[in-house]
């Protein structure tokens, strides 16, 4: 077997962590137990990671990999209506297919303990409501939305992407998070956009 590259190491122990935390919560996760169920020591991982703070970092930054395939997403859509459909159709669909970034997200107490991570999650959710109302700014100029302040709408939607995600991590992934959010958008296309 070859060894792993540097990047392939952190790779391995960033999943691990995800996987740690979604199985025992954030508490649990510990560089001892990285090093357990990645099977290399504990110096090893020191190697890679300054300490948990920088892993949890590194989980960040995948989320924020995702903010830059979802602005993609966005770009290739045509109206409005089809960019705020895929916007809240991408989030469901990334976490349908990584169910244990659902764990990370609502691992509140990771966040109250550092600043650090606390700004950077700040940082993501900021990029994401940026995201979101130059698309409704780009409707207010078309025209096809209905006068609510922009920022009231933002909250709307994210609020209704965090509360099905959380009913949907509560009942252990039991229903189909992309068919609920093809439901929530057939009621945000009545509540928001003008006929």
């Amino acid at each position: 077997m070859s060894r792993l590259n540097t990047e392939q190491r952190q790779n391995m122990i960033i999943d691990e962590a995800i996987r740690i935390i979604h199985n025992g919560g954030y508490q649990s996760l510990s560089i001892r137990e990285i090093a357990t169920k990645v099977k290399i020591s504990e110096p090893a991982i020191y190697r890679h990671f300054l300490n948990k703070e920088d892993i949890i970092l590194g989980i960040l930054n995948r989320m924020m990999d995702f903010d830059h395939l979802l602005e993609k997403d966005i770009l290739k859509q045509k109206t409005t209506q089809d960019k705020i459909r895929h916007f809240i159709l991408f989030h469901f669909d990334f976490l349908e297919k990584k169910k244990e970034m659902t764990s990370v997200l609502f691992a509140e107490e990771m966040f109250d303990q550092s600043d650090i991570l606390r700004q950077r999650l700040i940082f993501i959710m900021q990029k994401r409501k940026n995201l979101l109302n130059t698309i409704l700014q780009e409707s207010r100029v078309n025209g096809g939305i209905v006068e609510i302040d922009n920022k009231d709408l933002i909250s709307l939607i994210l609020g209704l992407i965090r509360m099905i995600v959380l009913e949907w991590k509560l009942s252990n992934f039991t229903f189909s998070l992309t068919e609920r959010g093809k439901s929530i958008i057939k009621m945000l296309d009545k509540l928001i956009f003008i006929k």
